[in-house]
């Protein structure tokens, strides 16, 4: 059977400043859900719990059904403030960063393969105690081209996972960030980082696979053999764990 990756989504009420409703909309784009699709996996979109009460216990019984675990990004702040200061990932979306810190810590101590995108990635490096840059609007970094173009390069590090995994010393990515990780926590690598010295690709060195991207390999994985490859990886990594368990 092919590995069920948990995908999570975004919550409305904490993204459109437009949305009155007091219950609002669970989603998340679909490019997420055919790029597991396209790799072999099982795409399952993990609702946001918002009782603190049983959180935890959800968080733990959803880990112990999935292969693999996908941060997916986007979700942009209600009411964007005009100060030059970034707000921080919990202030942005707190009900969704509280359910996704849950899931991130149940499924790594299980050893199961977790990729981060955009803002997944920089939840993996806040969660497990790296740090954000919230100082200032990050300049460069957000195309107004389609996501399948990319438009600028970074630099893939010697004597990584990524480096193995993509075969090449640089690639070309898209990019739609605003913000940026300061360091990475204690047991990762920054893999990958761009000309501007911004970080775009973290990974783990302890763990069996524990993966970040600033970039959106799954919208450039038709247009890019080197993104798809990073999807591919990782759904080969969540095969093996559901063969292990």
């Amino acid at each position: 059977m092919k590995p069920l990756i948990g995908v999570s989504c975004a919550w409305s009420v904490e993204t459109w400043s437009s949305d009155e409703s007091q219950d609002g909309y669970l989603y998340v784009g679909k490019e997420y859900v055919d790029a597991v699709l396209d790799s072999g996996g099982v795409p399952f979109v993990l609702p946001i719990v918002s009782n603190e009460e049983i959180l935890k216990a959800v968080a733990m019984d959803i880990v112990s059904v999935i292969d693999g675990l996908l941060l997916s990004g986007g979700g942009s702040v209600v009411g964007m403030p005009s100060k030059p200061t970034r707000p921080t990932l919990i202030e942005q979306q707190p009900i969704r960063y509280q359910f996704e810190k849950e899931l991130l810590l149940h499924a790594r101590e299980k050893g199961m393969p977790i990729f981060g995108i955009c803002r997944g990635c920089q939840m993996i490096a806040e969660v497990f105690g790296g740090k954000m840059n919230y100082s200032c609007f990050l300049q460069g970094h957000r195309q107004k081209e389609p996501g399948d173009r990319p438009t600028h390069s970074i630099k893939i590090m010697d004597n990584t996972k990524a480096r193995q995994v993509v075969q090449v010393d640089s690639m070309m990515v898209n990019s739609f960030h605003v913000q940026c990780i300061d360091f990475v926590p204690e047991g990762f690598v920054a893999s990958g980082i761009s000309d501007d010295g911004v970080i775009e690709m973290i990974e783990s060195t302890v763990d069996p696979f524990v993966w970040g991207t600033q970039f959106h390999p799954e919208e450039m994985r038709l247009s890019s053999e080197l993104a798809k490859r990073i999807i591919d990886f990782f759904i080969k990594k969540a095969q093996t764990y559901k063969q292990s368990r």
